[in-house]
């Protein structure tokens, strides 16, 4: 209990103590009640809630002069490998090189130009326009015919590595000539200096086996005489023989054809020349 209440009722007691003590000496006065109400005190205690700072992520901006001095970079780019183009043969216009020690042709023939279908003044002859109508590329590489096809006598000779032909006139020129084929598709072209009399047939060299032999006449001169011929050729494997054919000339090269092996040689100069054959007669 409060001492505040106690205190109250303590007052009270000793109130009615006296007026008690009173009634005892002065008689029964009437007595008028005071009523003493005691109004409680209530103390409300509230608590105030504070809330807790909460707290908050901001974004962190880059400064006006950072981003002023922003300037985008652009992708390292890798490069890739290129494509490296292997590029077509094309015979140069200029004649055959001639090994030193033979006598070789001039060029034959007008200054090369474009060929077109049907422009050339005279048109390739016989089995020969067949072979340079069906391929354009080899139109191309030979350019167009300076004459007609002729007739020749032929001689032909294999060796170890390679051909040779003997054709009594390159083309329309009167002077025969001899084409040195080797095993790798270049050749080599000749005029034929040997002289009956004057000229040795053979010089007697021994083959390195029974089966081989020294090529004879205009051959072994040019076999013989011609730096590197030989090394090319290696030695004759079978005797000359001999034959007929036809020749035409082109700005850039020659066919011929011969009867020995039914074949026409397709004969494009340049350095080296380079030499292709079919079984197309003429």
């Amino acid at each position: 209990m409060p001492k505040k209440r106690i205190a109250i009722l303590s007052g009270l007691l000793i109130v009615m103590m006296l007026i008690s003590a009173c009634s005892v000496f002065e008689g029964d006065p009437t007595l008028t009640p005071i009523f003493v109400t005691a109004t409680p005190e209530f103390i409300i205690v509230t608590n105030t809630y504070t809330p807790a700072p909460t707290a908050i992520l901001a974004p962190t901006l880059p400064e006006d002069s950072v981003a002023a001095n922003f300037t985008p970079q652009p992708p390292t780019l890798t490069p890739t490998r290129q494509i490296t183009m292997t590029p077509t043969f094309t015979p140069t216009p200029t004649d055959t090189p001639v090994t030193p020690g033979a006598v070789g042709f001039v060029p034959v023939g007008a200054v090369p130009g474009v060929v077109a279908a049907g422009t050339c003044p005279t048109p390739p002859m016989g089995g020969f326009q067949n072979i340079y109508t069906s391929n354009p590329t080899l139109a191309s590489q030979l350019a167009c015919p300076v004459g007609q096809a002729v007739p020749v006598q032929t001689a032909f000779q294999s060796f170890e590595r390679g051909t040779m032909i003997w054709v009594s006139s390159v083309g329309t020129t009167n002077q025969s000539g001899i084409y040195v084929l080797y095993a790798n598709s270049t050749y080599q072209r000749f005029a034929d200096t040997w002289r009956d009399g004057v000229d040795p047939s053979s010089t007697g060299l021994v083959a390195p086996s029974p089966n081989l032999q020294e090529p004879i006449r205009g051959f072994g001169k040019v076999w013989r005489e011609s730096g590197g011929v030989k090394d090319g050729l290696g030695w004759a494997n079978n005797l000359e023989s001999g034959g007929t054919g036809y020749i035409q000339t082109f700005e850039r090269g020659e066919m011929l054809y011969i009867t020995q092996t039914g074949q026409s040689y397709i004969l494009i100069t340049g350095a080296p020349g380079v030499w292709s054959a079919v079984a197309v007669p003429y």
